[in-house]
């Protein structure tokens, strides 16, 4: 959290610059959405190769806008439902 300290009438007072984190997380979410479209044109205008999760498959989209389906997602077989807060969870 960042302070900024101001003096008032000889006193010196704190005033906090405190981001709110539903705030803080768009300001993530934002900064991802501006740098992955931002790498996906340089690489369409360098002619690379990019990879997309599209639904549960794995994309692999060339520079002359071709697909290739490079793998499929498989999901997770746990039921959520018995799932309770503070539990650990180890891959078998």
């Amino acid at each position: 959290m960042k302070t900024k300290a101001r003096i008032a009438k000889g006193r010196k007072t704190k005033k906090t610059l405190a981001v709110s984190i539903v705030s803080e997380d768009n300001i993530l979410i934002d900064s991802a959405k501006a740098a992955s479209s931002k790498a996906i044109r340089s690489s369409k205008a360098l002619g690379l190769s990019f990879k997309i999760i599209k639904g549960d498959k794995i994309i692999s989209i060339h520079a002359d806008k071709s697909e290739k389906v490079e793998r499929e997602i498989s999901k997770s077989s746990i039921d959520v439902s018995k799932l309770k807060k503070g539990m650990y969870l180890e891959r078998k």
